[in-house]
């Protein structure tokens, strides 16, 4: 396997990949005034998911061409990582595409506020972590120009740098996937409350109403 290569890779497509497609659907819906289930906003959407998965499959043929010419080991962990992160990757762009098609102009708001909050936390805890597996890469190959058992073992303790930062991706993906599905969580919740609430005031006022006309009916009928 090679790290120097995955190193690049993970950096690269892995790191920005989730605020990419969540950038793209944030903008997608934001410069629509409100959610909406008319025929032109469905047929906008469904193109719109389209080249998103036309991104998720070439980005797949990226990774299985790097395992082919054996730059990702199959079966390491950087490799079960990375297919975990696929999954996320799939089953969370489908998710949060959904709430933000049902959110208003003033909840895309909060969510984008959200994701840009999330992605300076995300980007510099990354860009740390990389910075740190890159100069332990470039020392273990100063120090180990030939393979050798020690080269071996630090390599894996990279590995495990890599691992860690694949993981942290894909549980960036998945916090704004809960974290859009709790904020429609909260607005259907205070939409029941309140039409709970309507509920109990009409109600009595209807039953006062029929008691006034079953009264008046009583005095008709003497």
């Amino acid at each position: 396997m090679s790290l120097v290569k995955v190193l690049k890779f993970v950096g690269g497509s892995i790191i920005e990949k989730p605020f990419e497609i969540v950038g793209r659907q944030l903008e997608f819906y934001q410069q629509r005034k409100n959610a909406t289930l008319d025929q032109k906003l469905k047929q906008e959407e469904a193109k719109f998911m389209q080249s998103l998965e036309f991104d998720r499959q070439k980005f797949n043929a990226e990774l299985d061409d790097m395992i082919a010419r054996k730059e990702i080991e199959r079966g390491s962990l950087v490799a079960k990582a990375i297919a975990d992160y696929q999954k996320t990757m799939a089953e969370c762009t489908i998710s949060i595409g959904k709430s933000l098609g049902m959110m208003n102009i003033e909840l895309r708001e909060r969510a984008t506020a959200l994701v840009e909050d999330k992605q300076k936390q995300y980007s510099a805890l990354q860009d740390a972590a990389m910075d740190k597996a890159a100069a332990q890469l470039e020392k273990i190959y100063t120090k180990f120009p030939e393979e050798s058992r020690a080269r071996s073992i630090m390599e894996n303790a990279v590995e495990k740098q890599l691992n860690n930062i694949i993981e942290t991706s894909d549980r960036f993906m998945r916090t704004i996937d809960e974290d859009f599905s709790k904020m429609m969580d909260s607005v259907r919740q205070i939409t029941e409350n309140t039409m709970n609430n309507a509920g109990q005031y009409i109600s009595p006022a209807f039953a006062n109403n029929a008691m006034l006309r079953g009264g008046n009916d009583t005095k008709l009928l003497k």
